[in-house]
């Protein structure tokens, strides 16, 4: 499978190399093609470069790096993602959005897809710090390593959890629409205040676990809801 990424910096170098390992072709795309020139070298691989047109046009899936939700910011034509795969693993400004509170707005996985409706926008990743990259798929899966996923197609979203199991995550599916989009960035805005404010540094991680069935039977069964 191919993979175009959007973006040369540290998410985008850190998964474009992993990825590369695991015998993706990978494109890395940037402004400067320096930069995208520097990251498929740490990749090896076959790992080639480019601008970001060239990921884009490259990529089965385009990973899309770069906070920028309007396409015609980055690429000459936005048409470019008609058809693919677009994973966004962003996340809001830490110092000017999640430190002042500003959550559960306009997610910008949300606005990507708004602005780029041929594209088949799947969040995901955005709980995890690029550090995690340099770890063995095999050690993530004993740990039990998870990453969010939000997006309306559902095929996309499975093509992009064989990605993940690969990178050896399991995906929990958050669903889709606006609330799933809101929600996945709300969990990256989380795990950032843990790692950064509460200390825990980029292993920290966010994941879902199914507690063991209720043993003592003591406080009566649950009143029928609508879970409204």
């Amino acid at each position: 499978m191919k993979i175009g990424i959007i973006g040369s910096g540290n998410m985008g170098r850190a998964l474009g190399v992993r990825l590369a390992s695991l015998g993706y072709e990978v494109l890395f795309g940037a402004r400067r093609l320096d930069q995208a020139q520097a990251a498929a070298d740490v990749a090896g691989a076959g790992a080639q470069a480019g601008d970001t047109d060239a990921a884009a046009d490259f990529g089965d899936v385009v990973v899309w790096t770069v906070r920028s939700s309007d396409p015609g910011e980055v690429l000459s034509d936005p048409t470019l993602l008609d058809g693919r795969i677009v994973v966004d693993l962003n996340n809001r400004d830490y110092a000017t959005d999640v430190r002042q509170g500003h959550w559960f707005g306009e997610a910008i996985a949300e606005r990507l897809q708004e602005a780029a409706p041929g594209a088949r926008v799947v969040k995901a990743l955005n709980t995890i710090a690029m550090e995690t990259f340099d770890t063995a798929p095999e050690t993530l899966r004993a740990a039990g390593a998870q990453s969010f996923v939000a997006g309306g197609d559902q095929a996309a979203k499975a093509i992009v959890g064989e990605i993940l199991g690969d990178l050896g995550f399991e995906a929990v599916d958050l669903g889709e629409g606006a609330a799933a989009f809101r929600a996945a960035e709300a969990l990256g805005d989380v795990i950032r205040l843990v790692m950064i404010d509460g200390g825990r540094g980029g292993r920290a991680h966010l994941g879902l676990s199914v507690l063991p069935e209720p043993d003592l039977a003591s406080i009566g069964p649950r009143a029928p809801s609508n879970y409204r």
